[in-house]
């Protein structure tokens, strides 16, 4: 079996990266991309090959900046050629990037998304491979989360009577622009919490992202992005508590969506959803993909849990 070497990530290696990702991560159409995007912010990237040239996993880390008081070490992707699979080579990627995370002052490991650069809320329960390598880590499992896909072809996304309505109470809805950037710090951080505000700000300055916006004389009370990871998926969206019952969410996201529609896409998703009837009940969304999260304590002497443990065997 030739000799597998994990090392740092060169930025060489960024178009066998996203090769691989397109090759192994098939439940994902914008596969090549997430590199890319996971790397904006602070990151630990591995690699792992094969005689000293041919890319056979990936794996990228960060740090959750929005608690550091007690930051938690993020593992943002993990990725192997399946001619590569259980041959220990996940297991090395992981275990290095453990120790690299737990140099930077993390004590807690999560298998989680990392806003505002995410891949996914968690493990897709479809990757088997990767849900039973995390388990088989002594990574335990703390929730569930999920997408919600729209059908554009089908949803109601008419919002021109809605928008005449919002119009004539005093509301401004319309695309953001980068010179709204001081305008929706100063709006949104009393309300969101910090990572929904960066996210929308860097929606300004992200190729193929945009938020609408909704505004009251100077203030921003609503606001809707898409693009920031896939080109089709939608988050966040927000309005302010007392403007709620007055549908400018559902004018945000339809517009959203609209223009999702007429740059030819027939889906979009929902990242990490709630409430899901909101969505549900306002564009027909359906519940899509679902994606378990996982947390390790690196701090714990306990053993990984073993498979005959959990069935009784021993």
């Amino acid at each position: 079996m030739p000799e597998v070497d994990i090392r740092r990530m060169a930025v060489d290696d960024m178009a066998a990266v996203a090769h691989l990702c397109e090759q192994e991560l098939v439940l994902d159409d914008d596969a090549r991309r997430l590199p890319e995007v996971l790397m904006r912010r602070p990151h630990e990237a591995l690699v792992a090959t094969k005689d000293e040239s041919k890319l056979v996993g990936v794996c990228i880390g960060s740090v959750a900046q929005h608690d550091l008081e007690s930051p938690a070490g993020i593992i943002d992707l993990i990725v192997v050629d399946r001619r590569s699979q259980r041959q220990g080579v996940g297991r090395r990627l992981v275990a290095e990037m453990e120790e690299l995370l737990r140099r930077t002052g993390c004590k807690i490991i999560n298998l989680t998304g990392n806003a505002p650069y995410f891949a996914w809320p968690g493990i897709d329960i479809h990757y088997t491979a990767a849900i039973c390598m995390a388990e088989d880590l002594g990574y335990r499992r703390t929730g569930c989360e999920v997408n919600m896909d729209i059908d554009l072809l089908t949803a109601p996304l008419d919002t021109r009577e809605d928008e005449e309505r919002l119009r004539a109470a005093g509301f401004v809805i319309r695309p953001a622009q980068p010179g709204d950037e001081t305008i929706l710090r100063t709006s949104l951080a009393p309300r969101w919490i910090p990572v929904w505000v960066d996210e929308v700000i860097s929606s300004l300055h992200t190729d193929g992202a945009r938020t609408h916006i909704a505004l009251r004389g100077d203030e921003c009370i609503g606001f809707c992005a898409y693009g920031l990871g896939r080109r089709n998926e939608i988050g966040p969206v927000g309005t302010d508590p007392s403007t709620r019952r007055l549908g400018v969410g559902a004018v945000l996201l339809k517009r959203c969506l609209t223009d999702l529609r007429d740059a030819g896409f027939t889906v979009a998703e929902l990242g990490w959803v709630g409430p899901l009837s909101y969505f549900s009940r306002t564009v027909n969304a359906t519940i899509g993909r679902a994606f378990w999260t996982y947390e390790k304590d690196l701090t714990s002497r306990d053993r990984p849990p073993d498979w005959r443990d959990r069935i009784g065997l021993i």
